[in-house]
This record gives C-alpha cells, sequence and structure tokens, in this order.
C-alpha cells in the first residue's frame, strides 16, 4: 500500500523511546537501529539527523521520544524522573495481539491493545498472549522468566518488540528464545520485565504465586547498570543513517 503524505493515515507511524541522563541518551544505535527496522518494514523514511539533535538536548533527565509518520519525523523530550525499578504484580490480560501484527512486533502509534491492556489492568503491568495461546510479551514491556538454571524469553515472532533492554539480555546471558504458553510462564521460579526507562524490573506476584528472590534480575540488573555508566560516560555516536 502507498501512502502519500497528503493521505490519511494515522496508524502509519513508529517510535523510539529513549531514556536521557543529564543530556545523554542511553543505547542510542541501538535505538536508531530498531527504528529503522520499524521503518523498513513499514515503508517509512526519515531524513532526520537525530545524532546532531542529540547534542542539542538539555542537560537534564527524562525521555527522548522519536516519532516517524508518513508526514515526517518529531522528537519530544520531555524531563521526568527516573522511573521506579522497585518488584511490580503481575496478572493476564484479556486483551491479545496478534503475532503477525506490525502494532505487536514494532512501536507504532497504532498502540491501541496494548494502551487498553494497561488501562484495564488490575496490576501494574499484564501478561498479552497472541492468538495461539504463546506469551508474547506484557503490556509495557517485554518478558522474561527463570526456571531453575534457564531464562527464556518469547520470540518476536510470537508478538512481542526486539526491544533495546531485551537485546542487551539476550547479547549477555544464555537466553532460550521460542514460543511458550502461559502455563510455562506459571511455573516459573522468577519473572522480570524490560524497558528502556526502567530498565530491568522484577515481579514479586503473579496470580497466587509470590516471588520473594530475584537472583537473575539482580545479577543482569548489576550487569545493565554497568553497561548504562559505560554509555554514560561515552560520548554520543556520529549518525551515519
Amino acid at each position: 500500500m502507498t501512502t502519500g503524505p497528503g493521505d490519511f493515515a494515522p496508524w502509519l507511524g513508529v517510535f523510539e523511546t529513549l531514556r536521557v541522563i543529564g543530556g545523554k541518551p542511553l543505547f542510542f544505535p541501538e535505538h536508531r537501529a530498531e527504528l529503522a527496522r520499524a521503518m523498513s518494514e513499514l515503508g517509512l523514511k526519515s531524513d532526520t539527523a537525530f545524532a546532531t539533535e542529540a547534542a542539542a538536548l538539555p542537560m537534564k533527565s527524562g525521555r527522548w521520544r522519536w516519532i516517524v509518520t508518513a508526514r515526517g519525523t518529531q522528537t519530544l523530550f520531555t524531563e521526568e524522573p527516573i522511573q521506579s525499578s522497585e518488584p511490580v504484580a503481575l496478572s493476564v490480560s484479556p486483551v491479545r495481539v496478534g503475532s503477525q501484527n506490525w502494532d505487536a512486533r514494532f512501536k507504532t502509534v497504532s498502540y491501541l491493545s496494548h494502551a487498553q491492556a494497561a488501562q484495564t489492568a488490575v496490576t501494574p503491568e499484564v501478561v498479552l498472549l497472541n492468538e495461539h495461546g504463546h506469551v508474547a510479551s506484557a503490556s509495557r514491556a517485554n518478558l522474561f522468566w527463570r526456571r531453575g538454571e534457564r531464562i527464556y524469553t518469547p520470540a518476536h515472532e510470537a508478538g512481542c518488540r526486539c526491544g533495546v533492554v531485551r537485546g542487551f539480555i539476550l547479547k549477555n546471558s544464555p537466553v532460550e528464545v521460542g514460543h511458550f504458553l502461559l502455563n510455562d510462564l506459571q511455573e516459573a521460579d522468577e519473572i522480570l520485565l524490560t524497558n528502556s526507562l526502567r530498565g530491568i524490573v522484577s515481579v514479586h506476584k503473579f496470580g497466587e504465586r509470590v516471588f520473594d528472590a530475584f537472583p537473575s534480575a539482580d545479577a543482569l540488573r548489576d550487569s545493565y547498570g554497568h553497561e548504562v555508566v559505560i554509555r554514560f560516560q561515552n560520548r554520543l555516536p556520529v549518525d551515519h543513517w
């Protein structure tokens, strides 16, 4: 489908959200790659020099959002305190996502399923299943869980976003990626959530299950926190795209 600049296409757009600390956006190259991948899939283009705009960010902390639509590119910085990484309770949403749907597998401006799941949730976060009953993601995060010594996460093809923090864990830890039923998650010894603003967050309650120890998440948080310090200390990358 071809959509011109004058066409009405409110569904056609992608975004990335970066955590900014003291004026420095974290994991800039990874977010750039995720945006490019989503744009390619939806047939969008942008000639915005994000690295140039990054250099002009205020020396403050918050979130920086990139939004690319058929009409153009917009960047928005919002100053805000660092979000809490305290453990949260988790439940299962009745909302389902399509494993092949763009809005499940990419950060699109068509965000209704995830927004509906979040706004109707009875807990701070909820699990979204796909049309096959497989675990896809949380409403605003990706999911990992540990059973015994093994860590698992849904495949991108199950209906989750690739995600920058998810990518960090996959790169630095042995993880089994696949298609898993809800029962697999319910039998977990530990569950954790990942997103760029909050980092790695543990789940302390899921249904009737209560978790009071988070050894895998604690180790991953240490590793991720070390990487954040390195990224903060390094200068911004040159934008070659």
